[in-house]
C-alpha cells in the first residue's frame, strides 16, 4: 500500500487531460440529486419533505454510478456521462447497497457520530466490490469491504481527512471548486480499492 500522497498523485495523473469531463460528470450529478430539493423549497414543509425523500431514494442507484465512474476513469474504461446512470441497470443491488450503507451510517452517527464514521469508512469500498463481482449481495458487499479494510481504516481516514484544506478552498469559490474536488477525492479512493483487492 501506498502513502496517502502516492494516491492523491495517482489521483492527479489519472486526472490528466480529463479533469473537465469528470467535472462535468459532478455538476450532472449534482444537478439531479439536489434538483427536487430546490423545486420543492417553496412547497409547504410536508409535501416538500416527503417529494425530497422520494427523490433521494430514487437518486441511491446514481450514488453507485457516480463512485464507479471513477474507478472506470483509473482502469481507462468508458467515462461517457450515461455510465453514470449504469446503477439503474442493476436497480435492486446498487438501491439496497446505498439504502443499508446510509442506514449503517446514520445509525452509526447517531451513537455519538465516531462509530458513523467508522462506519462509514469500513463500508466504503462496497460499490466498488458490487462493480467487479455480478453475483455478490448487497449485504455481502458491505461485509466483504468491511473486512479487506481491516487495518486499513485509519489509513482511510486521513486519506480523506488530508483532503480539508481543498474542501476549506472550495468554499472560498462559493462551492464551485467541489466540482473538481470531488473527482479528486473519488479517484484516489479508487486507487486505494485497487490496491486493497490486490492484497
Amino acid at each position: 500500500m501506498g502513502t496517502n500522497q502516492d494516491y492523491k498523485n495517482r489521483a492527479i495523473a489519472s486526472l490528466t487531460g480529463n479533469w473537465g469531463t469528470a467535472a462535468i460528470a459532478t455538476l450532472i450529478y449534482i444537478a439531479i440529486t439536489g434538483s427536487v430539493n430546490v423545486a420543492t423549497s417553496s412547497y409547504v414543509i410536508g409535501a416538500g419533505s416527503s417529494i425530497s425523500s422520494i427523490w433521494t431514494l430514487l437518486c441511491l442507484p446514481l450514488g453507485w454510478g457516480f463512485s464507479v465512474y471513477f474507478l472506470n476513469l483509473i482502469r481507462q474504461e468508458s467515462i461517457a456521462y450515461e455510465r453514470l446512470f449504469d446503477g439503474y441497470k442493476d436497480f435492486v443491488r446498487t438501491f439496497l447497497l446505498y439504502f443499508l450503507y446510509s442506514l449503517a451510517v446514520v445509525i452509526g452517527m447517531l451513537l455519538f457520530i465516531i462509530p458513523g464514521i467508522i462506519l462509514a469508512i469500513g463500508l466504503m469500498m462496497s460499490p466498488y466490490i458490487v462493480k467487479d463481482d455480478k453475483e455478490i449481495s448487497a449485504m455481502d458487499a458491505l461485509k466483504k469491504s468491511w473486512e479487506i479494510t481491516k487495518g486499513h481504516k485509519t489509513k482511510l481516514f486521513w486519506l480523506g481527512l488530508s483532503f480539508i484544506g481543498w474542501g476549506l478552498l472550495c468554499i472560498l469559490t462559493l462551492g464551485i471548486g467541489f466540482l473538481f474536488l470531488a473527482p479528486y477525492m473519488n479517484t484516489a479512493f479508487a486507487h486505494y480499492y485497487e490496491d486493497l483487492k490486490n492484497l
